[in-house]
Formats: structure tokens, sequence, C-alpha cells
């Protein structure tokens, strides 16, 4: 196995770990912020629960982030308390990315790398099906090719 598929693999494997971790720590944050939800609008976790059908445990566990709160429950709290959820889950993510910093959390420099490792990486994706080169489509190319018979070589 090349570098380039080691390297990926790795890549994969640690960025599919931290989106996990993101998502783990998004769920708490739309807990946290649906538990102020509650308490701003002058209900109880016991009444909202109540008025709601769900068990008080399942909520208390849900909103203290024992738990990631299922979505459509999520939805029905914020219905209930008069609360808007795309302003929970705004709130949500703005604070995880002033804990953790914006998704996707690296970016590569092209410009940094070398030319070898350039030439690699877009040959990886040509063998991948990802992209195609220029020269399969050159119509020019035939007739170059019978001009010179020494170019293409």
């Amino acid at each position: 196995m090349d570098y380039i598929r080691v390297h990926k693999k790795w890549y994969d494997v640690h960025v599919n770990q931290l989106l996990k971790d993101r998502a783990v720590l998004f769920s708490k944050r739309v807990s946290e912020e649906i538990r102020g939800a509650i308490a701003a609008k002058g209900y109880s976790q016991r009444q909202v629960a109540r008025e709601i059908k769900r068990q008080p445990k399942n909520l208390s566990q849900w909103l203290s982030g024992e738990r990631q709160i299922p979505m459509d429950v999520a939805y029905q709290i914020c219905g209930h308390v008069g609360m808007n959820i795309q302003t929970i889950v705004a709130r949500a993510e703005q604070d995880v990315i002033n804990e953790v910093g914006p998704w996707p959390p690296i970016e590569i420099n092209l410009e940094a790398l070398s030319d070898e490792d350039k030439k690699r990486i877009v040959m990886e994706k040509v063998r991948q099906g990802d992209m195609n080169l220029a020269a399969y489509h050159d119509e020019n190319k035939e007739s170059e090719r019978e001009a010179d018979p020494d170019a293409g070589a």
C-alpha cells in the first residue's frame, strides 16, 4: 500500500472520529439550548415532560446531555414552549464552532505540496475515476501524433 493510500485511510478514519465527536458535542449543545429555552419561557422540565407525554426521567437525561436528544423530541419541546428550533440549532452550532472550530477541520494547502506530491494526488484521483486528464479529450492528439510519431513517446 503506498503512502497516499495509507494517509488517506488514516485521514478518513481520523475525520470520521472527529465528525462523531463533533456530533455528540452538537447534541449536547442542542440539549443545553433547549434546557435554557424551557427555563426562559417559565416552564419546568417536569411540566414540559408531562405536557408532551414523555417520561420526566428521559427528558432529564436528554436535557442533561446524558443521552442524545432525538430530533423529533427537540422539535416537540421547542414547539410546545414557543421556541424556534432553527434558533436552537444555530446557537448550538455556533457553540460547537467556538469550542472546536469550523468544519471541515483541516484544509490542505496545495501550494505547500511538492510537485511530486501533487502529481501523485492527481494520478490517484485519475485511477479512482474522480477526474480525467485533459489529454484524454484532446481532439488534436491524433493529428499531433501523426505529424510527429515520437511526440507521444
